[in-house]
């Protein structure tokens, strides 16, 4: 996209930090989690964490399917007239031109996927065995756009997470749409495969799938056949573009891990799981269901929802990821709004909500909590998209802990004391 063909990823760097040290220069090193070093032939390289050495320059940490959707959309808008033109005067520095408008596309692209995976929740509710009526279906979708971190999160910056939520509504909707299209089932492997890539914990979203498939064999029998060979070859594509790239079929991930361990990290998954499974759901600084907290409705209602194998098949993916960052080290995310981690299973927490009868709310007293808390998850959703400021200084917060940080009850991120000692 650079008009110049000069950009490199090493312009992103501080040369004074991110350089080369001896192992002794690095022991003495004040280090923080933001910048990690990776071990090169017996020199110690430190990068910023979203770079790692790749197997000829400087390379993401993360994988490619956000900025391949964001070059494809940059190709789009560069028909009409270039949207990088190239400028004479930053031919040396074209990471100066560059920045400015990529992040715009950046933003742009992230909102209209967010949008798309809200369009494809609307068709798949009207599926069975949600059988929604186009109003219902609206009403869902709105909570799901505006109640959850879809809204704070995946629709303000295209993280990995944005791309999960797109994929997961094309898989699922495609899973319940009745055609018998071979294209479908090519594309189910290959979607499949695309959220793995994207992130490997993908791995338990893909629970519910698997089971569907298998509950709902007599349909796919042979189909299974294109489904299985377009996921085993798309993830064979995947893992040889990364050995080739990064020299590791798992890509910037492994590196990064390698990287973690380097600076004393060396099991990212030794948290304790009750600490973080709470600083996850309920804390006040990071709880996915205090953030969204109408999401408790599900459980706290669940004898009145009929379909009780589809709500247990639904809450497994639930249930795998949030058991699997419970016990990650940095389980809060670093530097974000909510529980970041659990944005991927927004699409399956909306479907659960769906189960419940409309009966359920005929009771006056369960009608006006509902609303309450849906007004309430929706402030707390839109002061993270608008309060963008206020929200990374209270990440900058200093605390012992992130469990501490999490249940700060006098500072939290919707409501922050930012005179508060440690947070100067």
């Amino acid at each position: 996209m650079d008009q110049t063909k000069n950009f490199e990823f090493k312009d992103l760097l501080n040369q004074t930090i991110h350089k080369e040290y001896s192992p002794e220069e690095f022991t003495s090193l004040t280090r923080d989690f933001t910048d990690l070093p990776h071990n090169l032939g017996g020199k110690i390289l430190v990068l910023p964490y979203y770079l790692v050495p790749g197997s000829k320059e400087y390379l993401p940490s993360y994988p490619w399917t956000a900025g391949s959707i964001n070059f494809l959309f940059g190709k789009l808008f560069s028909i009409p007239t270039s949207l990088l033109p190239f400028d004479p005067i930053h031919k040396e520095s074209s990471i100066l031109f560059l920045l400015p408008k990529l992040y715009q596309l950046e933003k742009f692209t992230a909102a209209v996927l967010s949008t798309l995976s809200s369009f494809f929740l609307f068709l798949l509710l009207q599926k069975k065995p949600f059988s929604k009526t186009n109003y219902e279906s609206f009403l869902y979708v709105l909570l799901y756009s505006f109640c959850t971190s879809h809204f704070s999160n995946s629709s303000q910056a295209l993280w990995q997470h944005t791309v999960i939520e797109f994929f997961l509504s094309i898989l699922l909707y495609l899973l319940f749409h009745q055609s018998q299209n071979t294209f479908k089932y090519i594309l189910v492997g290959v979607i499949s495969a695309a959220l793995i890539y994207s992130r490997p914990s993908s791995i338990f979203l893909l629970s519910f799938p698997a089971i569907y498939i298998l509950q709902n064999f007599r349909e796919w029998k042979w189909k299974l056949v294109f489904t299985g060979t377009f996921f085993g070859l798309s993830l064979l594509l995947f893992g040889l573009i990364n050995y080739y790239y990064y020299h590791d079929v798992m890509g910037g991930y492994n590196l990064h891990k390698k990287a973690y361990a380097l600076a004393g990290y060396t099991d990212l998954f030794s948290y304790p799981m009750i600490k973080g499974f709470l600083g996850l759901t309920l804390s006040p600084g990071f709880g996915y269901y205090l953030f969204s907290p109408f999401l408790l409705f599900p459980f706290l209602f669940y004898r009145k929802i009929e379909n009780k194998t589809l709500l247990f098949l639904l809450i497994l993916p639930e249930l795998l990821i949030l058991l699997f960052y419970s016990k990650y080290v940095f389980w809060e995310g670093g530097h974000s709004y909510g529980s970041r981690f659990l944005t991927d299973i927004n699409l399956y927490s909306i479907l659960t909500f769906s189960l419940l009868p409309l009966d359920v709310y005929k009771k006056r007293l369960i009608k006006y909590i509902l609303i309450i808390l849906i007004i309430l998850s929706i402030g707390i959703q839109y002061y993270g998209t608008n309060q963008k400021e206020f929200v990374s200084i209270w990440n900058s917060c200093r605390y012992t802990s992130n469990f501490e940080k999490a249940f700060d009850f006098k500072n939290l991120p919707f409501l922050p004391n930012l005179n508060a000692p440690n947070c100067h």
